[in-house]
């Protein structure tokens, strides 16, 4: 089948209008996967190989050939894999379309990534192919296609280091003179492509040429770096910092000498060396290298060092300009300590109070006064990225971090990121001849002026405005709880929570309209998962807030955002544990194992009051259902108000005759309908059940059933104290009766490892009623462990429903009626 649709979405693209369905027939060869057969491959292998010698149908096996080599199996790339990088060589040295080149571009990187991963191809290519490969690619600076060369190189300079060495001196040529560049991609490109200078060539013996080559393109970018500070803070730097500058650098372009190019010049170049620095550091690479981090550490106090409000008594235009420019080369300098972070993780704890300084005062100069409500704020991105870094701080190293000691300015900036600006307005009425209001009158009173607009203007609101660093200051807070809570000072909990709690319900009063900016999905659950952190937080000397957050919780599922009302179900399950602990209720069934025996207690002074049982009575039949160790049985409530009809077969008596009679079950014998004990008998045959009988025996029998297998019920005893089917004879000074002698027989004969479950009766002792609660767990060296529990004084109510507990424990469907 896959054979044949493969061979008539060929066929259409064979036909006249066949551009048109090319996008269609690649969606359907990409979806059923039908080009991983050879033999279904092969018949498009021979069209792409047709329409790349053609100039006209070039670009359409361009497309087909990225879909072919993603599918393809290993033996056709095997035959194949050569011919086509000759092939798309060839394209990409004719004069093409720009698009076409694009495209060829792209392809190449995908056949040249496959062909490294075959010894027999990739020996051929790296041998015959790359190195004019590479100076093909290289050609392509001043075209329009350029980009997707780049990705070209890239690829190959990844997969064949070796032969790209040859080209390494040029490549890196391309790479300084591209520094300058503002083009997002094209700027992406230069920072992925700049490390793989050093894999270039040979590693020599243990990789120590990769070594040498990684510490001095380091040291050549640092150089670099220090270079642009130089030019862009003079004059602003206080010189008293000493700073271990490397004497090597990377051959960039001169700079422009008059303003405003310079600046933006030497703005761009510091993004660009920054990311440079950032991929150098993150990256894999083949041998072990040596980090220096004092030295980056260094470069970054410096360029964190100054910021804009230092520049704001400068009238001139150079520092108007650079004053612009820093916001984005601090964003870049903190991507160098997250990367710094990732890669070095613990082994920065001995520089933990340099890391955190840079943050909080990164955090400090960008706070800004109140502004307008639903008004995004200034220095919102810097602030974003500290958040971030820090929180990638302290997920690496946690408490180790020493976080602790900066919690409560922390705490600050975050309450005031993330709490909702409230909407005021101020109405001023102009006086003439009144005087100017000084500073700190205006200070007073802030809000908006609604002078010009009147009553009836309209605010500019964005319902999404301040959202990322909102989100991102609520997550640095949650870890911050998370992993030094029960070590900060208590009222760090208690601010927290005191922000926390109120704004949730404050959310849950105005659902439709949410405060900003709380519109957002991410920022609400950042607050649910701040929520989640005090409450699993314990500190010493402050409570969390449970009982609070199952409320809120319970609320938050009725989110109308998806990922926020799951979050809510699953804190409200983690708070559901915590209140409810893990542990078997009363009221839940028991689960017995597979051989199971029911049991009376052999204390000489406890004797149940379960009475003989009836050879003839099938109401009551418990059967063991030996596939789950559970049990089955009737319902007694069914059985007894269908009898109760004609005989009366369960008889209620009042509280103080049961108490006179020890607490015995009266039941009167009665017939059960035919229907009811052949369905009772035929479940029996097809389990081949195992009978318990309260007594403390079992008896199991296959295929049958009969008078003996049944679990009989206790005998209507009108005169209580004179009844002869008393099963137990209590004797007035304690001595042991003989119902007692031989339960104590029964309980020594029970098998080792076994489960014996006592059914909770009601026993007589001297003229003393006696509640017997005894549970004995079978032990695997064969010895019993007992809990008993002795009440006294108990009336008859409580009696009627411990044995109504009972039978629902076992049966529950056996529920008495409540009359």
């Amino acid at each position: 089948m896959a054979a044949h649709m493969a061979n008539v979405l060929l066929t259409s693209l064979s036909e006249k209008d066949g551009k048109t369905s090319l996008p269609w027939a690649i969606e359907a060869a990409n979806e059923h996967q039908m080009l991983q057969s050879e033999q279904n491959a092969q018949d498009w292998v021979s069209h792409i190989n047709t329409s790349l010698g053609t100039a006209k149908t070039r670009l359409e096996g361009l497309c087909l050939l990225g879909t072919v080599v993603q599918q393809c199996s290993a033996g056709t790339f095997i035959q194949h894999g050569t011919t086509w990088i000759r092939m798309l060589t060839q394209v990409l040295q004719a004069y093409d379309s720009p698009l076409t080149l694009q495209m060829a571009s792209h392809v190449l990187g995908s056949v040249v990534q496959q062909a490294a991963q075959y010894p027999e191809v990739a020996r051929e290519v790296a041998t015959t192919h790359i190195p004019a490969l590479v100076q093909c690619l290289l050609g392509a600076q001043d075209h329009q296609w350029f980009p997707s060369a780049l990705e070209a190189l890239q690829s190959c300079m990844k997969n064949f280091p070796g032969p790209c060495g040859s080209s390494k001196g040029k490549v890196e040529s391309l790479i300084c003179g591209l520094m300058d560049t503002s083009q997002p991609r094209l700027s992406q490109l230069l920072q992925q492509t700049c490390p793989l200078l050093v894999g270039c060539g040979g590693g020599g013996a243990g990789g120590v040429k990769y070594m040498e080559a990684w510490a001095h393109l380091c040291d050549q970018v640092l150089g670099s770096l220090h270079q642009v500070l130089d030019h862009a803070y003079q004059d602003m730097e206080t010189g008293l910092q000493t700073y271990s500058v490397p004497q090597v650098s990377l051959r960039l372009k001169t700079l422009p000498e008059s303003d405003p190019a310079r600046t933006f010049v030497l703005s761009t170049r510091f993004h660009n060396l920054c990311g440079c620095l950032q991929q150098l550091v993150s990256q894999e690479f083949p041998s072990v290298v040596r980090i220096p981090v004092p030295d980056i550490l260094a470069f970054l106090c410096r360029a964190l060092g100054v910021n804009p409000k230092m520049l704001f008594g400068k009238a001139s235009m150079e520092h108007v300009l650079l004053m612009s420019a820093l916001p984005k080369m601090h964003c870049s300098a903190l991507s160098i300590l997250e990367a710094l972070i990732i890669s070095c993780r613990s082994h920065l704890v001995p520089h933990a109070s340099v890391i955190l300084q840079l943050l909080v005062q990164s955090l400090g100069w960008t706070t800004s006064e109140e502004g307008v409500p639903g008004r995004q704020r200034p220095y919102s991105t810097l602030r974003s990225r500290a958040y971030t870094v820090l929180t990638v701080w302290l997920n690496v190293c946690s408490a180790a971090s020493g976080v602790d000691s900066h919690a409560d300015v922390i705490l600050q900036h975050v309450l005031k990121d993330a709490t909702p600006q409230a909407d005021t307005t101020k109405l001023k009425a102009s006086r003439p001849g009144s005087q100017e209001q000084s500073k700190r009158q205006k200070k007073k009173q802030r809000g908006v002026d609604m002078t010009d607009q009147g009553l009836s203007g309209h605010m500019k609101v964005d319902s999404q405005a301040n959202s990322d660093v909102c989100c991102a200051a609520l997550g640095a807070l949650k870890i911050i709880l998370e992993v030094v809570g029960s070590i900060i000072k208590p009222s760090f909990h208690k601010e927290t929570q005191e922000f926390v709690i109120p704004l949730l319900l404050k959310i849950h009063q105005n659902q439709s309209d949410p405060p900003i900016p709380y519109s957002c999905g991410r920022c609400r659950r950042g607050l649910y998962q701040l929520l989640l952190a005090a409450v699993l937080v314990l500190h010493p000397r402050w409570p969390p807030p449970t009982q609070c957050a199952v409320k809120i919780f319970s609320l938050g599922q009725q989110d109308y955002d998806l990922q926020v009302s799951s979050f809510c179900r699953e804190a409200l399950l983690t708070c559901m544990s915590i209140v409810h602990p893990r542990a078997p209720t009363l009221q839940s069934p028991v689960i017995i194992s597979d051989t199971p025996t029911i049991s009376k207690p052999s204390t000489n002074h406890l004797t149940p009051s379960f009475q003989g049982l009836r050879p003839n009575a099938t109401e009551g039949i418990w059967k063991h259902d030996s596939r789950n160790g559970n049990f089955a049985a009737p319902s007694f409530k069914s059985a007894s108000q269908s009898a109760s009809q004609s005989e009366g077969m369960v008889e209620d008596r009042p509280s103080q005759s049961e108490s006179t009679a020890g607490g015995s079950i009266c039941v009167e014998s009665s017939e059960v309908p035919e229907s009811f004990s052949k369905k009772l008998r035929r479940e029996e045959d097809m389990a081949g059940p195992s009978v318990i009988q309260l007594d403390g025996s079992s008896s199991s029998s296959e295929g049958q059933s009969s008078s003996e297998d049944s679990v009989e019920f206790l005998e209507d005893v009108r005169n209580s104290e004179a009844d002869s089917s008393t099963l137990d004879t209590v004797e007035p000074k304690g001595g042991v009766s003989s119902t007692e002698r031989q339960l104590a027989t029964d309980m020594e004969t029970v098998p080792e490892n076994e489960d014996v479950v006592l059914i909770q009766g009601h026993t007589k002792e001297g003229s003393t009623d006696v509640s017997a609660d005894t549970a004995d767990l079978s032990t695997s060296g064969g010895m019993k462990r007992k809990h008993e529990s002795d009440g006294e004084g108990d009336d008859d109510d409580s009696q009627d429903a411990d044995l109504q507990a009972m039978l629902a424990a076992f049966v529950p469907d056996s529920t008495p009626d409540g009359n």
